[in-house]
């Protein structure tokens, strides 16, 4: 019975080998009828195989084009895409504009299509119809009659002095509008929740009493009227060297977080003015008409998606409540007496009399 047993288990094992056998060579046939077409250039060194061993799992080029040539969905990369792409890849690993250009070549040298020239290129391809946050019109000031107009050689004043054109350098005044700055701003942060108003203590703005009675009053017929406050900066500086004045006026938000709140990123540019002297007090009203202006209708309210909102859109209504002014920005912005002039504090009630030494 032994013996039976063991000549059943060998006969068995000899079947297994046999059709093991038999797959072995079906497997071999068909690697011997694949043909490889290698020109002496390009056929595969033996040793490459045992360099790279250890990226057995990556996948080849050839691969990714296969199957992208298999997909009827896939479309090659436009130059846009593809700017987007060496655009992230710039910012990843912190390469320079000369590292992009020659990136750029080494692409096109490899066959592939649509890429850009060089760095200008990826910018300009990038940019190109994406309307900036920084919306603004450009004015020329004359230093004669101060018209406002977009002429850069002559006053546009046909009775002015200057019509014929500038004797000396005018002032070039950019002035930006507000709402496209807020709206970047207040999509990108959250707003900080309002702070409890029976608390007599103030540590922010936020608890100020200008802003508790404007909240109050404009919340009396409607209870969850969302509102935003600014704090306005106006100031300039003259640079000695190139004997021109630069004044800017901008503002921030302070609803936002104070350790974000002063951020060169979330600052909102007003107008920006650039001449050879300081702006006068009668020309510089005419600057800031503009965004004034622009001030009364965020009044009125806007709409705003919040990054905690779910992209539910939400009414909005914006107030300009205090300025961080010197005295000689206060004066020209609030076209008031020099501080050394008679009667030039605005915290005065009682006018006084001029004494003439």
């Amino acid at each position: 019975m032994k013996s039976d047993h063991s000549e059943d288990n060998y006969l068995q094992n000899n079947e297994m080998d046999d059709i093991i056998m038999q797959d072995s060579d079906e497997e071999q046939a068909e690697i011997s009828s694949i043909t490889f077409d290698y020109s002496a250039d390009d056929r595969p060194d033996a040793n490459s195989y045992s360099r790279n061993d250890d990226n057995e799992n990556e996948i080849s080029p050839q691969t990714v084009h296969d199957v992208a040539s298999n997909n009827p969905q896939f479309s090659p990369p436009n130059t846009k895409q593809i700017s987007i792409a060496l655009a992230l890849f710039r910012h990843r690993h912190n390469l320079s504009k000369s590292c992009m250009n020659d990136l750029c070549d080494l692409l096109r040298s490899l066959g592939v299509q649509d890429v850009p020239a060089d760095f200008r290129s990826i910018e300009r391809n990038i940019l190109e119809n994406q309307e900036t946050v920084l919306q603004g019109k450009k004015y020329t000031i004359c230093p004669k009659c101060g018209n406002k107009g977009i002429v850069s050689s002559k006053c546009e004043n046909v009775k002015c002095s200057s019509s014929a054109g500038f004797k000396s350098t005018p002032t070039t005044l950019c002035i930006f509008k507000l709402l496209p700055q807020i709206i970047s701003i207040l999509e990108r942060h959250c707003i900080m929740p309002e702070t409890d108003y029976n608390d007599s203590r103030i540590t922010d703005v936020q608890e100020g009493q200008i802003r508790r009675n404007l909240i109050h009053q404009e919340r009396m017929h409607n209870p969850d009227k969302q509102i935003i406050t600014f704090l306005l900066n106006s100031d300039g500086i003259v640079l000695k060297k190139i004997s021109r004045s630069i004044w800017v006026t901008c503002m921030i938000i302070n609803e936002l977080p104070r350790s974000i709140r002063y951020n060169i990123n979330n600052v909102i540019i007003c107008s920006v003015s650039i001449g050879c002297n300081k702006p006068k007090k009668d020309l510089f009203q005419n600057f800031i008409d503009d965004w004034v202006h622009e001030l009364h209708q965020l009044e009125l309210g806007f709409y705003i998606s919040f990054p905690n909102s779910n992209g539910t859109f939400v009414k909005v209504n914006a107030y300009l409540i205090a300025a961080a002014l010197d005295k000689p920005a206060q004066a020209l912005l609030m076209n008031i007496n020099d501080p050394t002039g008679f009667y030039s504090c605005i915290r005065c009630t009682i006018r006084g009399k001029m004494v003439h030494r």
